[in-house]
């Protein structure tokens, strides 16, 4: 029997971001949502709410809330690439002079994916209930 890798790309979601000049494998898919709201400390539709209004006029500031959306986001994707982390590790690893190269790359990937609307629709109602 044929091993799907073998048939398919099975890394089409796969991407690496660049921390201190290694190369750190990152995806964003639906467990992404988990680590998001772990590293956020609120539900997902919110940190979503808050993303959409810090690049809402295209100028994004290095402040203690923009910070915390741009680690909490590049937490889950490093997280859901297969690294054990933790967000005190992420913020502490990444000089403030990168967060800029890196939180674009991250965010070129989250918005390349493609959910359905009904699961995204899904995943806020569930996160309002908890």
């Amino acid at each position: 029997m044929a091993d799907l890798k073998d048939l398919i790309n099975v890394n089409i979601n796969r991407d690496t971001i660049s921390i201190q000049g290694k190369e750190i494998p990152v995806l964003f898919e639906i467990q992404s949502f988990a680590y998001v709201t772990e590293a956020y400390g609120k539900p997902y539709y919110v940190f979503e709410n808050d993303l959409n209004s810090m690049l809402r006029d295209g100028k994004v500031e290095l402040n203690e809330k923009e910070l915390k959306l741009m680690s909490s986001l590049t937490y889950a994707m490093i997280r859901s690439g297969g690294t054990n982390c933790t967000v005190e590790e992420i913020r502490g690893g990444i000089p403030l002079k990168d967060w800029q190269t890196i939180f674009q790359k991250a965010l070129d990937i989250f918005q390349s994916q493609d959910f359905q609307k009904e699961d995204l629709d899904r995943l806020k109602n569930d996160s309002k209930k908890k």
